[in-house]
């Protein structure tokens, strides 16, 4: 077997015992940089993500089956927690169709929440949930609802397990007279990790939340002429670690929501997370693999009525210092090991297709962009195999 190694800051790609270039790039990635503007605040942290749901029971039990509790539940409302301290996670409400709403970060001040009030114009609001506290509820340039919170009491963590399964080595056996015998249930989640978007304006989204929330770059994948087609954005929290990423903005997967991301505590969590899953008979979309930027282990799943859920352990975290890095658009950029990404996730699909038409018509997508797109598309991630 070939072993291949990408060459993730040149111009080529090009991988060792194989003479195949897989890419020739016409600028080098980062030549249309993402500037960062001069903040109004720095968001702390993703605490929730905003539904609307026409069925409230079956989305429950779905979540319920990925591992989230209860926290309330009424005919109009649902809202879900992980086992970590975040009082809640997911906040459905009902609604005539299964959308997502937007999002809600928490500000690490109330200086932060007062100056966001007043660039904006925007009240600050009361929180009618658990755990209370204050609001300032924006839109970003997708339409998406942006709320901004501070003040919500943390809830205590729920006992499970939190700390990986012990490890054999070759040179150090931790495990004595016992086996490995993880249960079969749902993986318990701790938190939620990122939510990943997409726009035929992902450069004006991407500055909406530098600007508004203070999330910096940590990864940009390019196109062959150098332009940005995906950014992956932490939290600015200082010396303090951030997640790689809480935030992605894409181009090209159609309009707004594409996934959630949530941490389970490990690979064994992961795994018999997906058995629990598959016996429910959901339906399982890509994993368990290892992505390359940000490092996650992943695994993905689709809720019953194809919005897609994904577990996650083993994420890189970065300060603030960490300079922004540029790399080429490809698919093997996205993952080092698992198995072949699916088809689904690169073929174009009838959200995608309106969004491009859309982008055509109002000059946001143009051909030659379009041709670029498709060419990256076609190239396989693994061509050693």
């Amino acid at each position: 077997m070939v072993q291949a190694e990408r060459t993730m800051h040149s111009e080529t790609l090009v991988y060792p015992g194989s003479e195949t270039v897989v890419a020739s790039l016409e600028n080098p990635p980062g030549s249309w940089p993402l500037v960062r503007p001069t903040p109004i605040m720095k968001a702390d942290d993703l605490c929730f993500l905003l539904w609307e749901l026409p069925d409230l029971d079956r989305q429950h039990r779905f979540l319920i089956d990925f591992g989230m509790l209860d926290v309330e539940k009424t005919s109009e409302s649902l809202i879900m927690r992980g086992y970590g301290r975040s009082p809640y996670l997911y906040v459905g409400r009902r609604g005539p169709k299964h959308r997502f709403v937007g999002l809600g970060f928490l500000a690490s001040s109330r200086e932060d929440l007062v100056a966001l009030s007043e660039a904006t114009g925007l009240a600050i609001e009361a929180v009618d949930r658990p755990g209370g506290g204050e609001v300032v509820r924006l839109e970003d340039p997708l339409g998406q609802e942006v709320e901004v919170c501070f003040g919500i009491q943390e809830a205590d963590p729920i006992a499970t397990r939190q700390e990986p399964l012990a490890v054999n080595t070759p040179d150090r056996k931790q495990r004595i007279n016992q086996g490995q015998r993880p249960p079969l249930e749902p993986a318990p989640v701790m938190g939620l990790g990122h939510c990943v978007t997409s726009a035929n304006n992902m450069e004006e989204v991407a500055a909406w939340y530098m600007l508004h929330l203070g999330l910096i770059p940590t990864d940009v994948l390019c196109l062959d002429d150098g332009s940005p087609m995906i950014a992956f954005m932490r939290l600015d929290r200082g010396d303090k670690p951030a997640d790689h990423h809480c935030f992605v903005a894409g181009r090209g997967g159609g309009k707004g929501y594409l996934h959630s991301a949530y941490e389970v505590v490990d690979l064994d969590a992961i795994g018999q997370g997906q058995q629990y899953l598959k016996a429910k008979k959901y339906n399982h979309v890509w994993g368990i693999g290892r992505h390359i930027l940000g490092s996650q282990l992943f695994d993905y799943w689709s809720d019953p009525d194809g919005h897609e859920f994904e577990h996650y352990a083993d994420g890189d975290v970065y300060t603030a210092d960490h300079p922004t890095t540029y790399h080429p658009m490809d698919p093997g950029n996205i993952y080092a090991w698992g198995q072949d990404m699916p088809k689904s996730m690169l073929a174009p699909n009838g959200k995608q297709i309106l969004a491009i038409l859309s982008g055509l018509l109002d000059g946001s997508v143009t051909f030659d962009w379009l041709k670029t797109v498709l060419k990256v598309t076609k190239r396989s991630a693994r061509p050693w195999l």
